[in-house]
């Protein structure tokens, strides 16, 4: 059933009843998203547009344009179902399009920031710029004071500060104008406007000087309004017997687990609507409030913020089924050992916690109602500290359970700066999974603290006596019971009491000691032990495979001092990558990329350059020499670091011999105790008729045989349209060549972000013809004169007539030869089966690159390598595909590195993304490189990157930049902080992220 919210006249003053609609700015069928502007309107002020914050698709009856509409009537209708454009004359609309008003044109809004989740308004504690001043990006313009704390007000527009502009007091929801920013000073005004505690305008007037001090009575903000959520699987409860409840309250009351019996309905005629369900579930502050008050003589002051928001949470805490469980550790030999590596023991005893708890996961998790443990993995802890004023402040520390001990004290160091003023920002203080509060610092003896909604324990720490230092938990008996808080003590005491076999490695999953593990590393297990079997081996590991992750892993091992033998099948290592991949392609793709170039010199005031001519002799010579220094540099290389570097194939015989079968001489056998599987996968021709006969004429061509071309063809016939078929195909059209791309998918380039995907394609269709969903017959004929024969999506048959034919179809493992059942290494369809260790199924054996599937990339290959010998190592560490990257070397170069949105919400994550075109940015406009966007995606929640796509011409220099981003775990305030250099196309990274930052604030929580 269809969800229909009606979008209602806003009230924007006290003195407001009415108003005529101006311009509809969507139409009926359209689509809204939150924060759209769908109309405009005139009221008794001005003329305003009309913002909603709800989803749908704009749905009729529309008011008129010139229609005069009361406050609180319809002006038109939004539903959940694309293709409704009209709401049926008798059906009722009970639910309601939160809507507000902002003036039109009055300049860019200067809106009250979302900095908590649980804020809805704020208070305007101090102007820090006047009206008509100048105003620059990263101004802090004003301070407010939330739910939790007083923040600056930071704008990312110039131009000048401009009324109406709210009053010092004034309380202003979410989302809405303080103030406006203008571009012309003749454009600003000093309309000051006085705004009531329940968000109603009650005076309009000029802006009075600035304030010396701090009003003395500050308005405070109503109750928080109910919010509500209907997402979810169950279905609606049924209707109350002899009442009405709108289909969406109940069902919101499904998901809540309310009973609709007896509610009181506020809809029209009493019906239940969704508000009456979420008032069902109070929230703290309502808790708070209905609880019985007990009269105290005197003159009381009325709460800031902050004492509110701590009398609410302990209120609610009243609904926790609690109990204490105390034990004594001796805390010494953490303390000698934090203040040896320079940590406090605070930041020690946070990271204790988390390395006991990985063995205890619930006592991370949390109670939701109505019936349901919300199960976490992070280690998000806040630890109480005293702020100047007295008050009571929880920053949290992020990740505790992934990051090494020196971040964690550089984390906790800003933080406790910040937080002693205040000046936290929302996910820094919100949503801890786990509480610390150390009051032993303060000579207490014993002490209970208590968990307050959202957590399940809380650690209470006193202070230090002749049986240990005392360590209570308060726990939520609804997750927790006496023997989970009683076992994880006993692991905590033994963590704490005996430190050195965690504190080095920071208890961190990673590579190498805890100053080499990366942070943001995936952990959640404990390190493994060094799998290489202790024995009389002829070496301790063999590497197969002298590709970028053989070579990597050998390099590895051999810096800490392993002796490891690598054999491989070719004179020098490099694998594919620099003899039939990575290096030689992008030899020829600098040469493509002169020519292209050329085309826009006459733009920039260069003439004469716009007929360059292919020296294909040239060509190949510098792409030779490139491959051959390489590859004499990495031997050269490799034998320097001692590892014992041999031509030839690999056999295993058993579990630990290895036959070697050289390119000249016997075979022989060697003993080893570990081994690592790195052969890389051949080029795959699909069984088209004709394909595989004419490999051996050199009329079909792979991207393993396509070097051996005597000159570019001047026809090209391309079978497949993944990176290396789109690689060749402008390559090829750059040196002349006329190209033919056949898909037997949808779209080409499936491996991309799909709109990024969808601009190129459209992109490589101006320079190449690009045939989707085709049937490829048959490939026939000799070099230099083949047919390719296919079928277009709608069955009518074409041939192509060309030089040669590229199959460019893919690689796929061929390991035949590796005798993998004699070792005990299973496989996952054609390719060896790893775990995130690169582990095989037989323990001292791993694998990684192309063998093992996945991403098959030189730079996934090495990563996977490193990860190999770092648990051969002993120092363990895990591949984790949702933070790798790539670029195709198209033009423009596409590229990504983490997850889409699409992949992050398969994943379960809420996420978000920004994007901004190439074409407004000043460094690309000036050389004429403006095709193509760039795409942030963050996760709602934590405001963490967790993705960048691109579409640019400088990618493969750009995306290193979106590489640090994500594996570094950067938030999108970190970058929009950042100072990025102008001009350059870096800067766009931090205006994505402030334009992501500014829609989130302005449309959560509506």
């Amino acid at each position: 059933m269809s969800q229909h919210y009606a979008i209602t006249m806003p009230q924007l003053s006290d003195t407001m009843t009415e108003g005529v609609v101006v311009t509809w700015e969507k139409q009926a069928g359209d689509r809204v998203e939150r924060g759209d502007i769908v109309a405009t309107v005139e009221t008794d002020k001005a003329i305003m547009d009309v913002e909603v914050f709800k989803a749908g698709y704009l749905a009729g009856p529309l008011a008129d344009v010139g229609a005069t509409i009361a406050v609180g009537a319809a002006l038109g209708y939004i539903t959940d179902t694309a293709g409704d454009v009209a709401i049926a004359a008798d059906e009722v609309v009970e639910e309601q399009a939160q809507t507000e008003m902002i003036p039109h044109h009055a300049g860019t809004p200067v809106v009250m920031p979302q900095l908590s989740d649980t804020m809805t308004e704020g208070i305007v504690v101090t102007w820090e710029k006047q009206p008509g001043d100048v105003i620059k990006r990263g101004d802090i313009v004003a301070t407010v004071e939330t739910d939790k704390a007083i923040m600056d007000v930071e704008v990312f527009q110039d131009g000048f500060l401009s009324g109406p502009i709210a009053d010092v007091g004034s309380v202003i929801e979410v989302g809405h104008p303080m103030a406006f920013i203008v571009d012309d000073a003749a454009k600003a005004n000093d309309t000051g406007v006085t705004i009531s505690a329940d968000h109603k305008v009650k005076d309009t007037h000029k802006v009075a000087p600035p304030a010396v001090d701090r009003p003395a009575h500050i308005p405070m903000p109503k109750a928080a309004p109910v919010q509500v959520s209907a997402e979810g699987t169950l279905p609606p409860v049924g209707r109350p017997s002899g009442r009405q409840a709108s289909p969406y309250a109940r069902k919101v009351a499904a998901q809540l687990g309310v009973n609709l019996t007896g509610l009181a309905g506020t809809g029209p005629a009493g019906v239940i609507v969704a508000a009456d369900v979420a008032r069902a579930r109070p929230s703290m502050q309502e808790v708070a409030h209905s609880l019985p008050q007990v009269d105290v003589p005197g003159q009381g002051r009325k709460m800031t913020s902050m004492e509110k928001a701590v009398s609410h949470a302990m209120t609610a805490s009243l609904t926790l089924p609690t109990f204490n469980v105390t034990m004594n550790i001796d805390t010494a030999a953490l303390t000698a050992a934090a203040k040896a590596k320079k940590i406090s023991v605070t930041v020690a005893i946070a990271k204790a916690c988390s390395v006991a708890m990985a063995k205890f996961p619930r006592m991370n998790w949390a109670y939701q109602p109505v019936d349901k443990l919300v199960e976490r993995d992070n280690h998000d802890f806040g630890v109480a500290v005293m702020s100047n004023d007295g008050g009571l402040v929880v920053p949290i520390l992020h990740g505790i359970e992934k990051k090494p001990l020196e971040a964690l004290q550089s984390d906790w160091t800003e933080l406790v700066e910040r937080a002693r003023v205040r000046k936290l920002a929302p996910a820094e203080y919100s949503n801890p999974s786990f509480t610390i509060s150390n009051m032993g610092m303060l000579g207490v003896s014993h002490f209970t603290a208590i968990p307050t909604p959202g957590i399940a324990a809380i650690l209470a720490i006193a202070a230090n006596g002749s049986q240990g230092t005392p360590f209570t938990i308060t726990g939520d008996h609804r997750v927790l019971n006496g023997a989970d808080v009683a076992l994880y003590l006993a692991t905590l005491k033994q963590t704490i009491e005996a430190p050195e076999g965690w504190i080095q490695g920071s208890g961190v999953r990673g590579q190498g000691t805890a100053a080499e593990t990366v942070a943001g590393a995936a952990a959640t297990t404990s390190v493994p032990v060094s799998p290489i079997p202790e024995g009389n081996w002829d070496f301790p590991v063999v590497v197969v495979g002298g590709g970028p992750g053989g070579e990597d892993c050998a390099r590895d091992l051999a810096d800490h001092g392993v002796r490891v033998m690598m054999i491989n099948n070719e004179p020098f290592p490099g694998g594919e990558c620099l003899w039939r991949g990575c290096i030689p392609s992008k030899a020829w793709r600098a040469a493509a990329d002169v020519i292209r170039n050329r085309a826009h010199d006459a733009d920039m005031g260069v003439d004469g350059t716009n007929t360059p001519k292919l020296n294909w002799e040239q060509v190949e010579k510098h792409r030779r020499w490139v491959q051959s220094s390489r590859g004499e540099m990495a031997l050269k290389a490799d034998k320097g670091m001692k590892i014992d570097v041999r031509e030839g194939y690999g056999e295993f015989v058993d579990a630990h011999t290895l036959k070697i079968t050289p390119v000249e001489g016997e075979p022989y056998t060697i003993s080893f105790g570990a081994a690592v599987i790195a052969t890389g996968a051949p080029a795959f021709v699909p069984p088209i008729p004709g394909a595989r006969e004419n490999l051996a004429t050199g009329g079909v061509l792979t991207s393993d045989t396509i070097w051996n071309l005597a000159s570019p063809p001047k026809k090209l016939g391309i079978v497949g349209g993944g990176v290396i078929g789109v690689e060749m195909a402008q390559i090829f059209r750059d040196f002349g060549t006329e190209v033919l791309m056949l898909e037997r998918h949808e779209r080409i380039l499936a491996e991309i972000e799909e709109e990024i995907g969808k601009v190129l394609v459209a992109s490589l269709e101006k320079e190449i013809t690009v045939v989707t969903s085709a049937d490829i017959k048959e490939a026939s004929g000799k070099p230099g004169k083949m047919k390719l024969r296919y079928a277009n999506k709608e069955g009518v048959e074409s041939v192509f007539d060309c030089d040669v034919v590229l199959m460019a179809t893919g690689k796929r493992p061929d390991t035949s030869r590796l005798g993998l059942d004699k070792a005990g290494v299973a496989l996952d369809g054609a390719a060896i089966k790893v775990d995130a260790r690169c582990q095989t199924s037989a323990p001292h054996i791993y694998a990684a690159g192309d063998v093992i599937g996945g991403y098959m990339l030189a730079h996934t290959a090495a990563t996977q390598g490193r990860v190999a010998a770092s648990n051969l190592l002993g120092h363990g560490g895990e591949y984790d595909q949702d933070r790798d990257c790539a670029v195709t070397f198209s033009r423009p170069q596409a590229g990504f590195v983490g997850l889409s949105v699409a992949q992050a919400k398969a994943k379960g994550i809420d996420a978000v993304e920004a994007k901004m075109p190439m074409s407004i940015d000043a460094k690309a406009m000036i050389t004429g490189e403006t095709e193509g966007m760039i795409k942030l995606v963050a996760d709602k929640a934590s405001g963490r990157i967790i993705g960048v796509h691109f579409l640019a011409d400088h990618t493969d220099t750009l995306i290193g930049t979106g590489v640090t981003m994500v594996a570094g775990e950067m938030t999108l305030t970190q970058v929009a902080r950042a100072i990025f250099p102008h001009p350059t196309q870096t800067e766009l990274f931090g205006e994505l992220a402030r334009r992501l930052l500014n829609r989130l604030r302005r449309t959560a929580n509506k």
